[in-house]
Parts: structure tokens; sequence; C-alpha cells
């Protein structure tokens, strides 16, 4: 395993990376006239969603919604923390947190720094104190779930890391149909907050060198 020094070192410039690039790309999609016609298709999904939407829809896009909330995902990492403390895998306790600690540091700051409002349609659930762009949302779902598919395989169990893998980027998805659904992002912000989901997996997996690469080889001889 490399150096704390080393990890930490790598892991800011890692981090600082992701919020240079996504702010870029963040200020160029929302505020440049020569992408005017993105955003006014973007604009036009979201009010067409809003204009179509179903009972049945809404219950489930709320429901979606509300398993990416903080209180739930912070849930989750204590369980993931919980057990890994239980098997003694200091290495690995390390690995979600992490990722998230990227996810969040990377979301807050390029949320302030672009400062995209929200889709001008009825918002249903409570509106959050912070910008459009990206998706917090489907980014901590992502590193959640596939973070720990990541973790599985890295430990030999390969089939099952795999599938909780699939499973989390198709919860993440979801969670991106849903925050468009209820109003709360925009189809870009959510497909960047699924980029930043997988920038901050991959991020931590480098920086750890998690090998999961050599597993999932060995996993198909």
């Amino acid at each position: 395993m490399p150096s704390a020094r080393r990890i930490a070192v790598s892991f800011v410039l890692g981090v600082a990376a992701m919020i240079a690039v996504l702010t870029v790309i963040g200020v160029v999609l929302t505020s440049t006239d020569a992408l005017r016609g993105v955003r006014d298709w973007d604009l036009s999904i979201s009010s067409d969603v809003a204009d179509h939407r179903t009972t049945d829809a809404v219950d489930l896009a709320r429901f979606i919604t509300k398993t990416g909330d903080t209180m739930a995902i912070l849930g989750l990492m204590a369980a993931v923390t919980i057990v890994l403390a239980v098997l003694r895998k200091w290495r690995a306790i390390l690995f979600v947190p992490m990722a998230m600690l990227a996810e969040i540091t990377t979301f807050l700051s390029v949320n302030q720094l672009v400062g995209r409002d929200r889709p001008p349609v009825e918002k249903l659930g409570p509106l959050p104190g912070t910008y459009s762009f990206p998706s917090g949302h489907v980014a901590a779902t992502f590193v959640c779930w596939v973070g720990i598919g990541v973790l599985l395989v890295a430990y030999g169990f390969v089939r099952s890391g795999v599938l909780v893998a699939i499973a989390g980027a198709v919860m993440a998805a979801s969670m991106a149909w849903a925050r468009v659904y209820v109003g709360m992002h925009f189809t870009i912000d959510v497909i960047f907050g699924f980029a930043m989901g997988v920038a901050a997996v991959v991020l931590v997996v480098v920086v750890l060198r998690v090998r999961v690469v050599r597993m999932l080889s060995a996993g198909r001889s």
C-alpha cells in the first residue's frame, strides 16, 4: 500500500482536477451562447416531463430520490464501515469514505462555482439549498453502491461484486430519472452527476491501488 503522504497528495490533486474539469464543463454548458441550443433542449425535457407526470410515476420517483438523501447514504456508509471493522479490513474501510469525500468536495465546489438555477418547473419535494449542476444524489448513489461492488471484487468475490456494481449503476441511473422527474435537475445535471460518481470511484481505486482489474481477470480464468 502506498504511504499516507502519497495517498493524501494524490487524492488532493485528483479532487482538484475533478473540480477544475467539471467547473469548466459546467460554465461552458450553462453560460456560453454557442451552447444555447443544448440548454433549450435540456429545458424542453424538464418541461415535457413536468407536463406529463402520473401519480404512480411520481410516487416511484419520490421513493427513489429518498434513497439518495443524506441520511440514507450516511446510514449505508456506516453499515459498510461497521462490517469492515468487524472483519478487520482496515485498508478497505478507507475506500468508500474517501470516494464519498471526493464526491462531496467536488459537488459542493462545482455546485457553487457554476451556480446553475434549478429547472423552472414545479418541484416535488423540499427544495435543497444548493444549485442544480451537477446532481449530488446521482453521484452519491453511484459511489456508495458501486464502491461496495469494487470492494467485493478486490477481495475476491468477483461475481457478487460485479452484480452489486451493475445494480449500483442501475440505481444511479434510476436516481437520475427520478431527480429529473421531480423537477430538481436538468438532464445535463444528472449526466454529469453520474460522471462525477464514476470519477470519484476511479480516483480512489488509483490512489489506494485497489487491484480490481487483476481480480476481474482472475475471475474470468
